[in-house]
């Protein structure tokens, strides 16, 4: 089976901007969680928890790169779960937001018990080096309410198969999940609990040495020991060369309160 160059790609909760933040306010890191995401050469990057403004400034850092995606407020205002692209390897062909609700369509929805809006942004993407388009989902699960974490999952399941129906392309869905790898969500997600016969995926943790897979989410202490919240799961289209947590920090300050989840993918041909 021959496979395609690599195509590197990363999940990263940026950690919105906030007044109290102090030592780690947004205006201290944004140089670090550029020069992390220029350093890494991934082609594909979905954040998490990136403000309007956040999202200026970062496209003012990096001129190469584009952003896709809106906000989750009625007014398409407030945290985007954006997918970031850089221009010379990627065009994009679709993109698209949706909310993680029972009425997914309408924005500002909520599920449930849910105190925010919560929406995946999904773009399809042709990769250059590739010449091949892929389809990436970026998402943040609800932070409380598990029924709303299992009903985003079974949202984006449904999205996934709805697109397959019309074109059916190698898929990638990453993000912040907000649940354990024994949770609910994520066993849907890990296992294909779903239903979809048209639906595969493999959760790239599964790709990792067990005792290599530690927290993503550090509190700005980098922390290692606990369980992951953030996830990459890939179609069969992909072989999964290298998954790992990029644990950088500069001067012994992180660019985020989660360490990014970084894969290397190379598609089967």
């Amino acid at each position: 089976m021959s496979m395609d160059p690599a195509l590197k790609v990363i999940s990263f909760n940026l950690k919105r901007s906030s007044r109290f933040a102090r030592k780690n306010a947004w205006n201290s890191r944004k140089l670090l969680a550029t020069r992390l995401i220029q350093n890494s050469g991934a082609a594909i990057i979905g954040v998490q928890e990136l403000l309007p403004a956040m999202r200026d400034d970062l496209l003012s850092l990096l001129k190469e790169y584009s952003a896709f995606g809106f906000g989750r407020t009625k007014r398409l205002n407030n945290e985007q779960s954006a997918i970031i692209l850089r221009n010379n390897d990627t065009d994009i062909r679709f993109d698209k937001t949706f909310w993680l609700s029972k009425h997914p369509e309408k924005r500002g929805s909520r599920a449930y018990f849910s105190l925010f809006p919560r929406i995946c942004t999904v773009c399809e993407v042709y990769v250059k080096h590739l010449d091949a388009t892929v389809r990436v989902f970026n998402t943040h699960f609800d932070h409380i309410c598990w029924p709303a974490r299992t009903l985003g999952a079974r949202i984006i399941l449904e999205y996934m198969h709805r697109l397959n129906q019309k074109r059916k392309l190698p898929t990638i869905l990453m993000g912040d999940m907000n649940a354990g790898p024994n949770s609910k969500p994520i066993r849907i997600l890990s296992d294909n609990l779903h239903g979809y016969p048209d639906i595969h995926l493999t959760n790239i943790y599964e790709c990792i040495e067990s005792e290599k897979v530690h927290n993503t989410y550090h509190g700005f202490k980098g922390r290692e020991h606990g369980k992951p919240i953030d996830y990459i799961f890939v179609s069969d289209d992909f072989v999964v060369e290298d998954a790992v947590l990029d644990r950088s920090s500069f001067d012994g300050r992180y660019p985020s309160d989660h360490f990014p989840l970084v894969a290397t993918l190379r598609l089967k041909r």
